[in-house]
């Protein structure tokens, strides 16, 4: 047995390439997340730890102040020095037009210092800083230059020096001398030489114990483990998180290799018919292909992890990580590769299965028989109907049982995921067949393709499954993140219809500001708003009144009538009340408290009426800016440092900032999620490849035949880059179609679950990405075709008439 499989896959290794490949790129995904993630994980946690790398033991207070507590520990036999551990904050610095999130930590002294200069000096005062060399790279600054921290940039650090520290996928390092206020209650001790941390480790504790029983006392090699383990905990989610894009790209090739077999095992039949007639049983059939699947797993699943390897050192060579050299987790790779054989032998049974219940005079037969197929659809069609049957009730569920409609919808998602594709073999075909009817009449030649194309229903809906899968997940994504944020703008645009709020608690709106604002590139327009100060220190204005004035959309619930006033739900005005009286211009004037969206806590919304009632002069002490653009990231941070640079200015509401926050993080999550998923596809595609190339030596006589009947070279070609454009279209239109719907099935039960939130569904698609997803999809058909096409193509007609 052992001995036939190794002969079949020596002797036909191109029918095995497509499952290979499967193979290899389903495990290298994993094996790549695994060697990637922890050696990123490792390289962050060794950084972190770089200030207790020269320590030998390490001492907390937990924030406890000792004053007694560094002469104590120096006093211990072996104790060279007691350092305070390094300070470290995490700030983002500003060059010009760059930026850079760099870890800055105070000067360490000469024991503990973990790094060398390559250039400069150590700051010796709190004016300059020293940056590691990759850090001045990525901001292209250079010694002698000046930056600033993102919260303060009235505040310039002067560049004196720079380090070898290495870079990370995360941030640079940097040093300065902090304040007096930076102090640290944790404690590095370096020890004598003929010391060891063992030795030393009663004598401290002891003496650390006699000042504060809860001093905490650690080798400085476990308190870096502690910390790399509390940093492996948070590393570990998003890990697992990516490996469940690992699983589905398994998952698709999965199918990619189960048609793969299925396709092998239709044409070995005759074989498997003469195997079963000279003496060979069931059990000999069935094992004889799971052995190859075996063999198939195990040299896929090691490309694979080579494959992973790979990625893993270009990933870290990109991020700096590979300084720290790769975290290599073999039993994790263990488990990619188990996966990876695990996945084909499955995936191999059903056709393993099907081979040896064939019976020797059916197997010698051409196609199976008819009630054959008629039994296997009767159990495909009550799959189906159950499987859709469940996915119904838990949409109808999902839109009643609001408190838990997302767990509804996933539920939902998942039982019709598994109807649309156990149906497929019920519904490609036929639209194969209506495609051949509208297409075909540009010739023969293409009526043959979709002929063929649907020739062998359970083969072409098995590879459009494939697809089916692929591609409506990325579109559930992007149909996702497109609603998600064509509905947050939108709420965005009424809950904060203006681009910049500020005010001023004590003063007027300062003059000059307004023409520094207006005389802005970005800036659209500025606007002062009237407001009378009340009790509590709120302040009234007709916001209404300018939000019509300048065009703006007014939310549904902050509409004022005369005698009322709408505050937020947090208001200091009225907390708990249903009115509220207030001085007015002839007398004390009551007005109906209304909570409304799009207010500040110190904010009050009334009609000009109202407004001319409420006793003071109206004074300036707030601005509203309009930007061109709400998503110009160049204009708001202009104007985020023109108002910085203005002392007591409040920033209120910022429309612009909301904004320009949900496209950036919807833009990262669809550019990464899709490039995850789009590794499924990849997988999928290989299996359209797979498809054409089999069918390609199954066909051999009748493409000889076709050829011998006058049919060119180019006419074959073109034959079979149809019939992979047909199953891909397909596929694709099957997957736009679920796709669409599974993502509003999402975000709509999200949003079912945020009643208070006041955000009304738009339902939306990302046309850009949509037609670029369709335009791949039908860019990768083309090339599937190009190799089954050359080498149906080039076999000449009568050696391919002789072959059997």
């Amino acid at each position: 047995m052992w001995r036939q499989a190794v002969s079949e896959l020596r002797l036909h290794p191109g029918r095995f390439v497509a499952t290979l490949i499967a193979i290899a790129i389903s495990v290298g995904f994993i094996a790549a997340i695994s060697v990637f993630v922890n050696s990123e994980q490792t390289a962050l946690g060794k950084s972190t730890t770089m200030p207790l790398a020269n320590a030998d033991l390490f001492v907390t207070t937990l924030g406890l102040e000792l004053p007694e507590l560094v002469d104590t520990l120096e006093g211990v036999d072996g104790v060279r020095a007691v350092h305070e551990v390094p300070f470290g904050q995490s700030t983002i610095l500003n060059f010009g037009d760059r930026s850079e999130v760099s870890m800055l930590y105070s000067v360490p002294p000469a024991d503990l210092q973990w790094s060398e200069l390559v250039d400069g000096r150590w700051p010796t005062s709190e004016q300059e800083i020293v940056l590691s060399r990759a850090g001045l790279d990525s901001l292209g600054a250079d010694i002698g230059d000046s930056v600033s921290p993102d919260h303060d940039s009235a505040t310039a650090f002067t560049i004196v020096g720079a380090t070898d520290d290495p870079a990370s996928l995360w941030s640079t390092v940097g040093y300065l001398q902090f304040g007096p206020e930076y102090v640290s209650t944790d404690y590095a001790l370096v020890l004598d030489d003929r010391a060891s941390a063992a030795d030393a480790f009663d004598g401290v504790s002891e003496a650390a114990a006699s000042l504060d029983p809860d001093i905490i006392v650690r080798t400085a090699a476990a308190e870096r483990q502690t910390q790399l383990d509390d940093l492996t905990n948070q590393f570990d989610i998003f890990k697992y998180l990516l490996q469940t894009f690992g699983v589905v790209a398994l998952l698709v090739g999965m199918i990619t290799i189960a048609n793969t077999f299925a396709i092998l095992v239709a044409q070995r039949r005759r074989q498997v018919g003469l195997l079963r007639a000279v003496g060979a049983s069931p059990g000999q059939v069935m094992g004889r292909i799971v052995v190859e699947s075996l063999l198939l797993g195990v040299v896929g699943s090691l490309l694979g992890i080579a494959l992973g390897f790979g990625v893993a050192l270009i990933g870290g060579s990109i991020t700096g990580s590979l300084y720290w050299g790769l975290d290599v987790r073999w039993g994790e790779l263990l488990v990619a590769l188990l996966a990876g054989v695990a996945a084909t032998m499955i995936s191999a049974i059903a056709p393993a299965i099907v081979a040896s219940r064939v019976k020797p005079l059916e197997a010698l037969q051409a196609v199976p028989t008819e009630a054959q197929a008629r039994r296997a659809g009767l159990i495909r069609t009550i799959l189906v109907a159950l499987t859709a049957a469940i996915g119904v009730f838990l949409v109808v569920m999902s839109r009643i049982n609001t408190e838990r409609s997302v767990l509804w919808a996933v539920g939902a998602g998942a039982f019709l995921t598994v109807a649309v594709l156990a149906a497929a073999p019920f519904f490609v075909p036929p639209l194969l067949k209506l495609l051949g009817a509208v297409f075909g009449r540009t010739g023969p030649t293409a009526r043959l393709a979709f002929t063929n194309a649907a020739r062998n229903p359970k083969r072409a809906a098995a590879t459009a499954t494939a697809l089916m899968l692929a591609v409506g997940l990325i579109v559930t994504l992007q149909v996702a993140l497109a609603t998600a944020r064509t509905s947050g703008t939108e709420s965005i645009h009424a809950t904060y219809p203006v681009d910049f709020t500020v005010s001023f608690a004590d003063d007027e709106v300062p003059a000059d500001l307004i023409q520094r604002l207006e005389g802005m590139e970005g800036v659209a327009g500025v606007r002062t708003l009237p407001a009378k100060q009340l009790d509590n220190d709120v302040v009234a204005f007709d916001r209404n009144g300018l939000l019509r004035e300048l065009g703006k959309r007014i939310a549904e619930d902050a509409h004022p009538q005369d005698g009322e006033v709408v505050v937020s739900e947090g208001s200091l005005l009225a907390q708990g009340q249903d009115t509220v009286t207030l001085p007015g211009a002839n007398g004390d004037v009551t007005l109906k408290v209304v909570t409304g969206t799009g207010l500040e806590y110190y904010q009050a919304s009334v009609t000009t009426a109202t407004l001319e009632q409420l006793a003071g002069d109206p004074v300036e002490r707030e601005i509203w800016i309009t930007l061109k653009d709400r998503g110009d990231l160049q204009a708001i941070n202009q104007v985020v440092k023109v108002l910085e640079t203005v002392p007591d200015a409040f920033f209120g509401a910022s429309g612009a900032g909301a904004i320009l926050v949900l496209n950036q993080v919807l833009d990262v999550m669809l550019i990464v999620l899709t490039g995850l998923l789009g590794v499924a596809m990849v997988i999928a595609l290989v299996g359209v490849s797979n498809t054409l190339g089999l069918s390609v030596i199954e066909r051999q006589r009748e493409s000889a035949l076709l050829r011998a009947l006058g049919m060119q070279r180019s006419g074959l070609r073109w034959m079979l880059l149809v019939e992979a454009l047909a199953l891909v279209g397909v596929g694709v239109l099957i997957g736009l179609v679920a796709g669409m719907f599974f993502g509003w099935l999402g975000v709509s039960s999200t949003l079912l679950m945020m009643p208070g939130e006041n955000v009304q569904l738009h339902f939306s698609i990302d046309v850009l990405y949509t037609a670029g997803l369709i335009a791949v999809c039908l860019v990768a058909a083309v090339l599937a075709s190009l190799l089954p096409g050359q080498k149906a193509a080039s076999a000449p007609p009568t050696e391919a008439l002789a072959a059997d």
